[in-house]
């Protein structure tokens, strides 16, 4: 039953097979109405045109997620976790569908103003999914045991890749179309793909209605204590993965800036031609998540992270040699980020199997919270970076060893972001897992 402390296998497969529909829809509701669209959105306002400007976008949302350290407490007193869950995940699409009005030129409001407005309302909606979120990975983890969890990740994985890959290629194609045919209407070129977005996004919510709730679980998580909440952080083993955690998320951010301006200021780089590189690494991520995940589950999460890890971190490679003579370069970048696949499983599979299942969601919310906060106060020391360099160097390249090298500020960022990247492979070695070779 539903209800029951201990959900019988046939009620586990049955949930696993809603979570995967739970995620294609998901995604194909945020490939629509992704990020880079409302990066794009903004800088039409001609408010955004440096690197703070952008990386403040990007980094609101992480600040407003410190929030979720609360979910803890409120699930199980607000509501049950299923209801917490469906009801977070509803408010969210209900603030994107507001933020998508926001934006439409009908208001009259400034640039200034409509982009204020654009960041709150996509700060308020990350916040509601952060939440929400909070509460499906601890019920996703009574959906499959730890022996078979990585599987079941890597094929939600590949589900959640297939659905992206997907809805960005028509967002691509439609943005190709719409620009053809009517250039002037900016608006509602972004406006169509991100109301397409919100029904997926609505109809991803069906499968977690019919999921079992497993109720008691909810009961023994309703009473969380405050002790318990801050639990996480006096755990050596978990604190230890933290601080992988949040030096992978600190320096992935710190490169932000210039990986935004980077292709569409310095390339030339179309939002369609760039959601067509995002669709295809959405291919490559759908080939490699399901096998991820076995892996995962043979020799542990750990070693999978370490092969990724610098593979991603090879991406900042590409972008120090593209030009726009040789942007084709930067399709390497994006083909290295297929790697992210094994990060996408395995970094919350290892989150999970750190967490005791009677504080799960504080654990949950410490470790998202604290890794978005790395994440949020990176993109804004480079944003800030990237501006005084700009501002003093230009884009011209500087030159260095008394000018027998010289570097623009793209190519030193990156080169930053690529040792750094990498450098949180290292770091991971200090990790123990559970049931893992090494461990635990």
């Amino acid at each position: 039953m539903p209800g029951s402390s201990r959900p019988t296998v046939c009620m586990r497969r049955r949930g696993r097979a809603l979570a995967y529909w739970n995620g294609a829809l998901w995604a194909v509701g945020t490939g629509l109405a992704s990020s880079p669209l409302v990066i794009y959105l903004a800088m039409e306002f001609g408010a955004v045109r440096v690197g703070l400007g952008i990386s403040l976008i990007k980094a609101a949302p992480h600040l407003a997620g410190l929030l979720r350290l609360a979910a803890p407490a409120m699930i199980g007193r607000l509501a049950d976790r299923k209801r917490f869950c469906l009801g977070s995940f509803f408010l969210s699409i209900v603030l994107l569908v507001a933020l998508l009005l926001a934006a439409a030129p009908c208001w009259g409001l400034s640039p200034g103003a409509a982009l204020a407005t654009v960041v709150l309302l996509w700060c308020l909606y990350h916040l509601m999914e952060y939440l929400g979120a909070v509460a499906l990975w601890s019920w996703f983890a009574d959906l499959a045991p730890v022996r078979v969890r990585g599987r079941f990740l890597g094929r939600r994985e590949r589900w959640s890749v297939t659905g992206q890959a997907a809805a960005m290629l028509v967002a691509a194609v439609f943005g190709i179309l719409w620009r053809e045919r009517l250039p002037d209407a900016v608006w509602a070129g972004y406006a169509i793909p991100m109301a397409a977005g919100c029904g997926f996004l609505a109809a991803s919510l069906v499968p977690l209605a019919i999921l079992p709730s497993f109720a008691a679980c909810d009961r023994r998580q309703a009473t969380l204590p405050l002790r318990t909440i801050l639990r996480p952080f006096g755990d050596p083993a978990f604190l230890r993965y933290l601080a992988f955690g949040c030096w992978f998320s600190f320096f992935n951010g710190i490169v932000q800036s210039a990986q935004e301006v980077f292709p569409r200021q310095v390339l030339g780089v179309s939002l369609p031609l760039r959601l067509t590189l995002q669709t295809g690494m959405r291919v490559g991520q759908f080939a490699v998540s399901p096998g991820l995940g076995r892996w995962a589950d043979r020799i542990g999460n750990r070693p999978v992270l370490m092969v990724c890890i610098p593979v991603i971190a090879s991406s900042m490679l590409f972008f120090c040699v593209a030009s726009p003579a040789r942007w084709y370069w930067i399709i390497g970048a994006w083909a290295a980020w297929i790697a992210y696949a094994g990060v996408n499983v395995c970094q919350p599979n290892l989150m999970l199997r750190l967490a005791p299942s009677a504080s799960r969601p504080a654990y949950v919310a410490a470790y998202q919270t604290a890794s978005g906060l790395c994440v949020a106060a990176s993109m804004i020391v480079g944003g800030l970076a990237f501006d005084a360099l700009r501002d003093r160097f230009g884009y011209a390249p500087i030159p260095l060893c008394g000018g027998t090298l010289a570097l623009t500020i793209f190519q030193a960022v990156f080169l930053v972001g690529f040792l750094t990247r990498a450098t949180s492979a290292l770091v991971l070695l200090w990790v123990r897992e559970p049931g893992g070779k090494d461990g635990a």
